[in-house]
């Protein structure tokens, strides 16, 4: 049965054990009854409440997230609560939203559209798609999200960019229900840090990047490399969050030998002694 409507709840010959049978096997009903350790003699007396509870929440037992939100007043969710030994009706806010709001305050900074970030559609990429990137990822992701504290991070490299973007959702939504987190593409995060040192020469954008638990650096290796990008940025960046034990996630559609030859034919010029130390930092942050 979808709902209680069925049931004539305007005569006077009320079948109170059928509506009692017909609640106690409704989904939506049942979560209601747990939660309120509602008895039989209650399930009675408030059927018409309850009644409206399965209707008003049909939509939202199997919630998929605020774009698919049917409802007129999005945020908002029609419960019953305990008053004294009766039953009212209320609002709350709803726990999707909760979750989400508590996702959103645990953006450090990012470069990224927040609404990105926070899509949840690409929620279960990782776990759908761990032949692409290997059982060790899991086995550092559990670590981390466990706060185990035995991994500095690690790298990811992979040629398509959509992929690393899914990746990225499918990480920020794990990673921001339990941690402040900083999520930048690095040219994206070198173009912020180059415009705020002209107006605002105070370099807050470096201080909210150390400032993050994690740290998620996507596009490694596609910036302009100068020897300001690469040693006074991106090994500063490396350097301070090892030597404060911060945990660092890299994602690149080189590998680390790519990047090595990478860093050393640009424009900072063939420096073999900052290359290799700023490879070094990034096989620290790798190593298992």
């Amino acid at each position: 049965m979808d709902d209680l409507t069925k049931i004539n709840l305007i005569s006077q010959d009320i079948d109170y054990e059928r509506i009692l049978q017909e609640i106690k096997t409704n989904e939506i009903a049942l979560k209601l009854i747990k939660e309120l350790n509602l008895t039989d003699n209650e399930i009675k007396e408030n059927y018409v409440l309850i009644n409206n509870y399965i209707k008003e929440n049909k939509s939202c037992f199997n919630c998929k997230g605020k774009d698919n939100c049917s409802k007129a007043t999005k945020m908002y969710k029609y419960t019953l609560i305990r008053s004294e030994d009766m039953l009212e009706e209320s609002i709350i806010i709803c726990p999707y939203f909760k979750d989400y709001y508590k996702r959103k305050e645990n953006i450090v900074y990012t470069t990224f559209d927040e609404d990105i970030i926070l899509d949840e559609s690409q929620k279960n990429f990782l776990a759908d798609n761990i032949n692409l990137f290997g059982n060790d990822l899991i086995k550092k992701l559990t670590s981390i999200i466990k706060k185990e504290n035995i991994y500095n991070g690690f790298y990811l490299e992979n040629k398509d960019s959509k992929i690393r973007l899914n990746l990225i959702k499918s990480l920020s939504y794990k990673l921001l229900a339990k941690f402040d987190v900083a999520i930048v593409k690095m040219q994206e995060l070198l173009v912020d840090i180059k415009e705020e040192f002209n107006t605002n020469p105070d370099q807050k954008v470096l201080d909210k990047i150390a400032k993050a638990s994690i740290l998620i650096i996507d596009g490694l290796g596609q910036e302009a490399i100068t020897p300001w990008s690469r040693d006074e940025i991106l090994f500063s960046i490396l350097d301070n969050r090892l030597q404060n034990n911060k945990i660092t996630i890299i994602c690149s559609e080189y590998s680390k030998k790519e990047l090595k030859e990478l860093y050393a034919m640009s424009r900072a010029g063939n420096d073999a002694l900052k290359v290799n130390k700023l490879i070094e930092k990034i096989e620290e942050i790798d190593r298992s």
